[in-house]
């Protein structure tokens, strides 16, 4: 626990979680006191725990003349370093990531590097002498920045198209995002594609008003082929943008057949997903996938050579050791689809597996698969291309996207950098609209819950109106 008083609550519960994490690394359960003061030539902070008697540790951080905003970010950063120092000293456990908590390391790391004058030393030292990354982490990161740089978006007349649809055959043990079992919500299929064609109608619209270009469309889930063919063909038919790149998520392979391939086809898409997360029959079973092995691989077949297609894999699902995952990976290797996605087990409320008490903080052997898939990986000739983060994730590790060269998913690499505008449809959709100049993002986000989103569609068309005009 940490003891201070600071009237913004995303700004405490981000301090907050530094402790969660070090609890989760070492056992302790740790409790700080801080005390933190400004003045016009430095920046002050002072932690003492209850661990060791009289125990202190004093900090001095210089500080330069800010204007408000500028100034809580810097008091921010230097109370985090504060914090993560203390800890690493108290516990002797180092986190991969240091002191960073947010969602996208390579987004700050572009960041840091355009404002080095602010910083005073290069992304590089920032990250290993300020945040405590380690070597290997700041590695990866320099590697993604780098593979991005040709895929960033340049143009602000060039936007994506989100297109969301929450249905799934089952739900997953390790799920918590928006996502509806069919077996128990299908009648609300068919309203849901009537509501969602109706945005995507004014979709088309307001990009023929702006003048724009659409780089990607990408329609997730949920998985949308399990609504059937006949319904996402009626969905499919209003997403034609003359888009770069077409993406639809079809995770799940009992989803997919050679009729369903042919109609995405038909509609020009050019990249789809076939999800294992492992290879594993068992573990299948364990966390609610109703579908077999084979049926990954009958997927797969039926797309290899007609579509990019990306597999996910998931690091510490229950009851694997690293050689099930290290089987899982070497069989999608082995496969040789053009994207593989691997991604750190995190277990947020909600799902099934966090209310079953299931213990994912094995960071050691979290830490050996997520090494071992970079090895593998980019040995077989892949390169990480964008990565991203989230809390309560096994090990305090990352998700991270590989691609064969000239593979990259372009709108993997703009919601995750944040430097394209999105106009998203659907229950649960988020648009974004950057302003390049201001580097300000404003959003709109529709009813997050599909029944509230087809029962208030006008309001949530209305509100996409005002917003992009």
């Amino acid at each position: 626990m940490i003891d201070f008083s600071i009237t913004n609550d995303e700004y405490m519960n981000d301090l907050m979680e530094l402790v969660r994490l070090f609890e989760g690394a070492s056992d302790e359960n740790l409790s700080l006191g801080v005390d933190y003061r400004a003045d016009g030539e430095a920046f002050r902070v002072n932690v003492s725990s209850d661990k060791y008697s009289e125990f202190q540790k004093n900090f001095y951080f210089p500080f330069g003349k800010y204007d408000e905003l500028m100034r809580k970010r810097v008091e921010k950063r230097y109370l985090k370093i504060a914090i993560y120092r203390t800890l690493c000293f108290l516990t002797g456990v180092n986190l991969p990531y240091g002191c960073l908590t947010g969602i996208r390391p390579t987004k700050l790391y572009v960041e840091v590097q355009n404002d080095r004058e602010f910083y005073g030393k290069s992304a590089r030292d920032v990250f290993l002498k300020d945040y405590g990354v380690s070597e290997e982490k700041v590695e990866l990161i320099e590697r993604i920045v780098d593979v991005q740089r040709p895929l960033r978006n340049k143009s602000e007349k060039e936007y994506d198209v989100f297109v969301f649809i929450p249905f799934c055959p089952t739900k997953c043990a390790y799920c918590s995002f928006v996502s509806l079992s069919l077996d128990k919500r299908r009648k609300l299929v068919e309203p849901y594609v009537d509501c969602l064609i109706r945005e995507l109608e004014q979709t088309k619209s307001i990009i023929k008003r702006k003048k724009l270009k659409v780089r990607a469309v990408y329609v997730g889930g949920g998985t949308p082929t399990s609504i059937g063919r006949e319904q996402l063909d009626r969905v499919l038919s209003h997403c034609h943008f003359k888009a770069k790149e077409f993406t639809v998520e079809a995770g799940r392979p009992d989803t997919v057949d050679r009729e369903m391939i042919d109609m995405l086809l038909s509609h020009g898409v050019t990249r789809m997903s076939v999800n294992p997360q492992t290879f594993n029959a068992k573990t299948l079973e364990r966390i609610g996938r109703k579908h077999s092995v084979g049926d990954i691989i009958n997927a797969y077949a039926l797309a290899k050579g007609k579509l990019d297609v990306n597999m996910d894999l998931i690091a510490m699902l229950p009851d694997e050791t690293f050689e099930d995952f290290k089987y899982s990976l070497d069989t999608a290797v082995a496969l040789s689809p053009e994207n593989i996605t691997v991604h750190t087990l995190y277990l947020k409320k909600g799902s099934a597996l966090k209310l079953d008490g299931y213990d994912n903080t094995d960071c050691e052997t979290a830490g050996r698969m997520v090494d071992y898939a970079y090895k593998r990986l980019t040995e077989a000739g892949y390169v990480p291309y964008y990565m991203y983060r989230q809390k309560y994730t096994s090990g305090n590790l990352e998700n991270v996207g590989y691609a064969k060269p000239d593979k990259e998913c372009l709108y993997n690499v703009d919601i995750m950098e944040e430097d394209t505008s999105i106009i998203a449809s659907g229950a649960n959709g988020i648009s974004k609209k950057l302003d390049r100049k201001k580097q300000l993002i404003t959003r709109c986000a529709n009813y997050k819950e599909p029944l509230e989103y087809v029962k208030s569609i006008d309001l949530m068309l209305e509100r996409q109106r005002e917003f992009w005009s």
